[in-house]
């Protein structure tokens, strides 16, 4: 393919503009940018202009339909006039006239994507007006292919036209012989020669010259049979590789690429700047929520450091109110009450667990209101603090007045007593004092029913003896039943006793489960308090993982572009063209 070098680097720097341009408008760019890029893209993509000269039947069109492999004789639009015809690319063939002597035609050739041809008539019949606009299209020319033909190559209107060539222009013409199938190699050498020598005597310079056989060359490229013997003998590979050689090296063109280059590689590095600066930022606001969830912690450990000595209050609290309960049992654990209770018993205190509570919470209630306004005095300051140095970046919304008018440090305050009362009252439920003295309370009525039946056997035993037996036994069985008599009160006292060891056992036992229900419902509510800057933290943590994860991304992506423009910059350099 002509220019193949050129076109893949030029393919390449417009994929990266495309990219370029896609990231521009992902990342918010300018409309400025946009714009500019979009006018790098459609500036790279002009097509190279041949011109193509020469006297009529000189073999110009088979020298085109070799070049690009197309037959333009198909298209039904070659020269048949004194007209000159401007290539184009098109989805259908179409011919617009442009003016009575230049017509624009449009063909479905991919070539013509590319290139552009100006075919014009034969230098031999060109009047004055079509010298005209062939000069226009001269300047404009990436390359300009005079064509001779080997049977007859000293028409003078080819050589009379070229005088008319700007000397500045002269630099991208090219010499073409062609139907050198026609002569011998002898003779194409000997014309060659002179051809050379002509140019230097009348122009002072040589021009590139090729001796070719369009005719093989097209068959070459059309034909299945000897390729590439039909080819190495049309001469056209030195041909094509200076046409190559050419646009690859066209100092307009990569002169353009160059310019696309510097002002794509400019928006590109802002574009890196500003992400780069995005991605810092990010992980300065990621950095900022550590640091705060970090402080939260310690907040949190400083607060319940705070809570030590209520709860030590609490546990001599605990401690005075469960001899209370005690001593309060004890009046209906006598002997007394266990025989009263014979019939109905009444003795079981009401409401102990109640009693124990609210004694508990006398003492201990206002103690902990002042635990609980610490709490909202921490959570007051930590949220200051958060505020001042979040500087406003965040929304703390979820910290002011609720639906009740309450702001969260009122409310956590609130709930923190709340929840310790309700714990309070759930340990002492969990005491069971009712099921712990119950056993002891039915074992005491059932001796004390049991007693008089004990009893008064022995009595009338001992009434007898004295009686019977006289004064001395009557004696000695008295003593025995007065003996029986105190053993079984003493077995109601001990069972009496018994049940309030139990109780007061179970109190003590207790004081480790009190202290751990406490514990455990301070750091509960403590956690839950400051909680709330956590709810608030981590959305936030999370949207910023996801941008700087979103912008590392594009971060990689503008890199990449950027290596690929270097790599094409180093190319072009290697063209000799400075980036």
């Amino acid at each position: 393919m002509i220019g193949e070098d050129y076109f893949d680097l030029r393919s390449r720097l417009g994929a990266d503009l495309y990219a370029l341009s896609g990231i521009v408008q992902d990342l918010g760019g300018n409309v400025e940018d946009q714009e500019i890029i979009e006018n790098l893209i459609a500036s790279l993509n002009d097509p190279f202009v041949f011109v193509v000269a020469g006297e009529v039947n000189v073999g110009k069109s088979t020298f085109l339909n070799a070049l690009f492999g197309a037959d333009f004789s198909r298209t039904g639009v070659m020269p048949t006039t004194d007209k000159i015809y401007f290539f184009k690319h098109g989805p259908t063939v179409q011919t617009t006239s442009i003016s009575p002597t230049l017509d624009e035609v449009r063909v479905p050739c991919d070539f013509l994507k590319d290139f552009h041809i100006v075919d014009t008539p034969g230098t031999n019949s060109i009047e004055g007006e079509h010298q005209q606009i062939t000069e226009r299209f001269v300047p404009m020319a990436d390359l300009v292919v005079f064509v001779f033909s080997a049977m007859n190559p000293w028409g003078a209107s080819a050589w009379q036209f070229l005088e008319k060539v700007h000397r500045h222009w002269m630099r991208h013409v090219i010499f073409v012989l062609q139907q050198c199938d026609l002569r011998t190699p002898e003779e194409i050498q000997v014309i060659t020669d002179y051809m050379g020598q002509l140019a230097r005597q009348r122009f002072g310079r040589d021009f590139p010259l090729f001796p070719i056989s369009a005719k093989k060359a097209y068959l070459a490229r059309s034909s299945g049979i000897d390729r590439e013997k039909l080819m190495a003998q049309s001469g056209f590979e030195p041909l094509e590789k200076h046409i190559s050689s050419t646009v690859t090296q066209s100092p307009t063109r990569l002169s353009k690429m160059s310019s696309a280059m510097r002002l794509a590689m400019q928006i590109l590095d802002h574009l890196i700047e500003v992400t780069d600066s995005g991605i810092a930022e990010q992980h300065r606001t990621r950095g900022l929520i550590d640091d705060i969830q970090a402080e939260r912690e310690v907040q949190v450990q400083r607060t319940l450091s705070k809570y030590g000595p209520a709860l030590e209050a609490s546990d001599r609290d605990y401690r005075e109110a469960a001899v209370r309960v005690v001593s309060l049992a004890d009046h209906n654990f006598s002997i007394r009450a266990a025989f009263a209770a014979v019939r109905e018993d009444s003795r079981m205190p009401k409401n102990l667990d109640h009693k124990l509570y609210q004694d508990l919470l006398a003492n201990a209630g206002e103690r902990w209101q002042q635990v609980a306004s610490i709490l909202e005095d921490d959570f007051t300051r930590f949220e200051n603090y958060m505020s001042h140095h979040w500087r406003g970046e965040l929304y703390l919304h979820e910290l002011r007045v609720n639906e009740d008018g309450i702001h969260a440090s009122a409310e956590a305050r609130k709930r923190f007593t709340s929840k310790v009362e309700s714990g309070l009252r759930r340990f002492v439920q969990g005491l069971k004092i009712d099921e712990t003295l119950e056993p002891g309370l039915v074992r005491s009525r059932d001796r004390a029913r049991r007693f008089p039946w004990l009893v008064m056997p022995l009595v009338a035993a001992t009434a007898a003896a004295f009686y019977f037996m006289g004064w001395q036994i009557g004696l000695g069985c008295l003593g025995a039943t007065l003996a029986i008599t105190l053993l079984l009160l003493l077995a109601i006292r001990v069972g009496l006793r018994g049940s309030l060891r139990r109780l007061a056992g179970q109190f003590d036992d207790a004081r480790d489960s009190l202290r751990q229900t406490l514990d455990e419902q301070t750091h509960e509510e403590t956690e839950n308090a400051f909680g709330i800057f956590t709810r608030i933290l981590q959305p936030a943590r999370m949207n910023i993982e996801t941008s700087v994860a979103l912008k590392q991304k594009q971060a990689e992506h503008l890199y990449a572009l950027r290596l690929s423009f270097q790599q094409i910059s180093d190319q072009l350099k290697a063209l000799g063209v400075g980036s």
